[in-house]
């Protein structure tokens, strides 16, 4: 019989072991005790063990949300996998149900946590969708914007902007989403704490994080963050005023890391700001749902949140929401 309980020091090892079985990764500890921040008080990871061999996990990132001005806590479900198959173990199949039901159950009561999410593809959205309840709202295939033929040149309007990069606590980060949080009505915070946690400190990664301003003014424009690896620039995450030159200049940095890392293509995840998206096609780059299928599913816990604010288009999302870029 299978026992289903919180995280305990030294679980780490069988976990991250069973997700690169399962995932068919190489990550290392480090980078799992980095994605879960484990010594932030919203740590939250429930397993089930069967004596000394791990049946099933998911892991939980505490994220601030936005929902139309009003703020909430809300949990991202990560990592989340069975070994009752890898394993022929036929009777650890209820094991993944009984971690998820837990895990809401903590998530509520201990952290209250109003909804929860998370990205999933292929086989397990069915399951997250039917068995994990991930189906408040339709789940939403993730557009991705890619970009390989790059137009050389900048434009004037960019030189209207200066970049610098950042470190990892930026004040002015919180500046700059008090000033365009508007545009972005359901969203994580993309304040400086936001960006201290999920793009700093990786094990492996530099991210190279860039600070927007026009040229005779403090007042910040825009954010961006790039990853360069595996022959791709991939723009993590991006906040952004509106201003066209702004995004041109982010645009320029863009090619700029290409250039310098002979990546073969620049790509992100952008929902729920058309404005850039249209920018960005102009910019030369082209639009499509993600090839891996990808979707995003939610769950509401409060009754006061509704479907239609989460319809399509209005979540802002960026690969800087999901927990693997």
């Amino acid at each position: 019989m299978t026992e289903v309980r919180l995280y305990r020091l030294g679980d780490e090892i069988a976990i991250n072991d069973a997700f690169n079985r399962v995932f068919g990764k190489q990550r290392s500890v480090e980078e799992w005790a980095w994605k879960y921040s484990a010594d932030d008080p919203h740590f939250l990871v429930v397993v089930a063990w069967d004596g000394e061999r791990l049946a099933a996990h998911n892991g939980g990132i505490a994220a601030e949300f936005q929902v139309d001005g009003r703020r909430i806590l809300a949990m991202q479900a990560a990592d989340t996998f069975s070994l009752a198959v890898a394993e022929r173990r036929p009777e650890w199949r209820d094991a993944w149900q009984q971690v998820m039901d837990h895990f809401v159950e903590v998530s509520v009561e201990e952290f209250g946590a109003s909804m929860f999410y998370g990205f999933t593809g292929g086989q397990a959205i069915s399951h997250i969708v039917a068995r994990a309840l991930g189906n408040s709202v339709p789940p939403r295939r993730i557009p991705l914007l890619t970009r390989t033929r790059r137009p050389s040149g900048r434009s004037p309007v960019s030189r209207l902007y200066r970049a610098r990069l950042i470190n990892d606590h930026e004040p002015a980060l919180d500046r700059l989403w008090e000033r365009v949080g508007h545009r972005y009505p359901v969203s994580v915070v993309r304040n400086a704490d936001h960006v201290r946690r999920r793009l700093s400190g990786h094990p492996t990664v530099g991210y190279h994080r860039w600070l927007i301003r026009p040229r005779w003014s403090r007042i910040p424009a825009a954010f961006v963050a790039f990853r360069s690896d595996g022959g791709a620039i991939r723009w993590v995450d991006l906040v952004w005023d509106g201003r066209p030159g702004a995004l041109e200049l982010v645009d320029y940095l863009s090619r700029r890391l290409a250039e310098q890392t002979g990546a073969e293509r620049e790509e992100l995840w952008l929902d729920g700001d058309p404005e850039a998206t249209q920018w960005l096609e102009t910019f030369g780059f082209e639009g499509r749902p993600d090839p891996s299928g990808v979707v995003r599913a939610v769950r509401f816990i409060d009754s006061d949140l509704r479907a239609e604010t989460f319809s399509p288009g209005r979540v802002y999302t960026t690969m800087a929401d999901a927990d693997l870029v």
